[in-house]
């Protein structure tokens, strides 16, 4: 049975009232997303299946479960084009496709590979996956359209840009920057030494940037392809989220989130504004219309923070172990967040 309580939270003069749902699922959160054609929350799940929960009926009293990947892992998980289903990927090196319903389809399988990180164009014009050193392109039906192989080593993120014409691909030494066509192409390399871990393209298009494993930000300014460098961080800052207009980046790693104003020639050089001081940040998540910033720490505990004047508030705690994910409904109404051993929520924050 799910719990449910109201919270209101007063923070330098601003009253926000939310309503919390509450649920303990039996296998670790690996990501979130909204299927919101169909209304439809979905908790991606580390033993191959997808948790679903009704926006609209959030107190329903049982969970309905997609069993994915059979007898494998989830890795990986985004909301389908179209928005009626999640695309995902498992350690049995298969990618699917399956709504709400629970209609499945297999989108392609990468025998003896696991299917680590997916990322689906924001216009649903194409999805892209990756296996070990490959890189495959999906268009909008789910067909194949092509796979790019030439990466030093195993890919580490992915980013569409916000035409979605090109995409990013992460790996040690830098990142390749890919034509998303069928064409015969070699890749534009952006090169900076040493492991990037995960990668993020800006929403205005300028910036690439990517958490490398000495713990900093490292990014490229695409206008002259300029290096940029951010350091100090206690952790590898493995979570990114941008405002929606791409001025402002936050990201995890220490023990606030740490939000770099990119505005003009980018960060380098400036100090990062601090919100949300606590337990480490492991994942953070921008409102998609406001300048807030939602993030999920290591002791379980969810905050939001306000760029405009620095305050924050506590929101709701899942429990005792890490927040895993984070994400928003494209309107911000809804907040999903899930942790490592299987807390899960739904915060309502109302019309």
């Amino acid at each position: 049975m799910p719990a449910a309580r109201d919270a209101g939270q007063a923070g330098a003069g601003t009253q926000i009232g939310f309503r919390a749902y509450l649920w303990q699922f039996r296998a670790g959160v690996i990501a979130v997303a909204a299927a919101e054609a169909a209304g439809t929350a979905g908790f991606g799940l580390g033993d191959g299946s997808i948790a679903l929960r009704p926006f609209d009926e959030p107190e329903a009293a049982s969970t309905r479960r997609l069993i994915v990947h059979p007898d494998a892992a989830l890795l990986c998980m985004a909301a389908a084009p179209g928005g009626m289903g999640f695309v995902s990927g498992g350690d049995d090196g298969r990618l699917m496709q399956t709504t709400v319903a629970g209609e499945g389809q297999e989108l392609t399988n990468v025998p003896r590979k696991w299917i680590e990180h997916v990322a689906v164009a924001d216009n649903g014009s194409a999805t892209a996956y990756a296996a070990g050193k490959k890189l495959g392109l999906l268009d909008a039906a789910g067909k194949p359209v092509a796979t790019f192989d030439d990466h030093p080593s195993t890919i580490s993120g992915l980013a569409f840009n916000p035409k979605c014409k090109r995409l990013v691909a992460a790996h040690y030494g830098g990142v390749s920057l890919w034509w998303a066509k069928a064409e015969a192409q070699q890749p534009k390399r952006l090169a900076w030494k040493g492991s990037h871990v995960a990668v993020t393209w800006s929403p205005d298009g300028k910036f690439i940037m990517t958490a490398t494993q000495e713990n900093e930000l490292h990014g490229w300014r695409l206008a002259d392809s300029a290096d940029m460098r951010m350091s100090g961080y206690p952790a590898k800052p493995k979570s990114f989220s941008w405002s929606r207009d791409g001025r402002w980046l936050a990201t995890s790693g220490a023990e606030v989130v740490v939000v770099w104003d990119c505005k003009g020639k980018g960060p380098m050089g400036s100090a990062p504004v601090e919100l949300s001081r606590g337990a480490p940040v492991t994942v953070v998540a921008f409102h998609p219309r406001h300048g807030l910033v939602a993030s999920g720490h290591d002791n379980g505990q969810l905050k939001l923070g306000r760029i405009s004047d620095g305050s924050s508030i506590d929101l709701e705690r899942l429990g005792d172990a890490p927040v895993t994910a984070l994400g928003w409904t494209s309107d911000g109404r809804y907040l999903m967040a899930g942790a490592e051993d299987g807390a899960a929520a739904i915060l309502d924050f109302g019309k």
